[in-house]
């Protein structure tokens, strides 16, 4: 009967092992290379894409900046 119930047992634990679900198809990378990395945390439980949509928000109001602030100075120069 021990035996029984043993086998049982692991034929119920390998089972329940064996995913029966096809691996879901990687998604394309959006947003800036900087921000990848914080996406690929979505895959561990944490919230990475609303991070990084906000971290991409601000450096692209960054590089806005810096490109307003360039073409300030070289119409100043001329």
């Amino acid at each position: 009967m021990y035996r029984l119930t043993l086998v049982a047992a692991l034929l119920g634990a390998l089972s329940a092992c064996g995913g029966s679900e096809p691996p879901s198809e990687p998604t394309a990378q959006e947003g800036r290379e900087e921000t990848r990395t914080i996406r690929n945390t979505e895959a561990v439980g944490y919230g990475g894409d609303a991070i990084a949509d906000k971290l991409d928000a601000t450096l692209d109001a960054n590089d806005q900046r810096k490109e307003d602030m360039d073409q300030a100075i070289e119409a100043a120069d001329e």
